[in-house]
């Protein structure tokens, strides 16, 4: 299935090589390019599309608002961070807010592909740098907080290792041994006992209580 793409990002000769990476493989499609988020609501019900690509500094919105606004209008689509900062305060706002993936530019193309092919299939992509700085900020908040007690159990233990690494449920599934619904169930546990309302939410938390390191995680 081809996954839809748009690439937001004011900068044509990024956009151009994106593009041109992205091209290149069979799966992804480039449906729409912008240099701001002014029609990308309509553009989104226009294509279809199925992940947008977001730089953090546009022009004339920063792009932490840009993904406030999609999570708004439009809460089912998958956001990838696409950015040259790759400062501390970025990543936890845009983790807070429930990015799907944080990439930062200079990666190879296949990574930046396979971040959006496991995003697609509902998994999360962060780089590594971006995953350390990520724990590095939950480890001191953790210390400066009373931190709750969360008791997973062995096999939720497994799959919530999984999340953090990016894994899909069916990639779970397969890993363990374990049916995809089973895999949905223990995601489910996993996070109701974090008070998390989606995955990163629920990595970030979870690395946050020491549960899981994301250093070890693969972007």
């Amino acid at each position: 299935m081809t996954i839809k793409t748009i690439i937001v990002d004011d900068h044509p000769v990024v956009r151009f090589g994106v593009k041109q990476m992205l091209s290149a493989t069979d799966n992804i499609e480039v449906v729409a390019e912008m240099d701001d988020v002014d029609d990308l609501i309509q553009v989104l019900n226009d294509t279809g599309a199925d992940i947008i690509l977001l730089d953090l500094e546009l022009e004339h919105t920063h792009g932490v608002d840009a993904l406030r606004l999609v999570r708004e209008k439009a809460p089912g689509t998958r956001v990838i961070i696409y950015t040259s900062h790759d400062e501390e305060d970025r990543i936890v706002q845009a983790a807070e807010l429930g990015v799907d993936g944080y990439l930062l530019k200079g990666c190879g193309q296949r990574e930046l592909v396979n971040a959006i092919e496991s995003v697609s299939a509902g998994g999360i992509a962060l780089e590594s740098t971006v995953a350390g700085k990520l724990m590095q900020h939950m480890n001191r908040r953790s210390s400066a907080e009373d931190t709750p007690t969360v008791q997973f159990s062995k096999r939720e233990t497994q799959v919530l290792e999984l999340l953090s690494n990016g894994k899909t449920n069916r990639d779970i599934g397969e890993t363990l041994f374990i049916s995809e619904s089973t895999v949905k169930f223990h995601v489910h546990a996993i996070l109701n006992k974090l008070d998390a309302s989606n995955r990163t939410e629920a990595v970030s938390i979870a690395a946050q209580l020491g549960l899981i390191d994301l250093t070890c995680a693969d972007s």
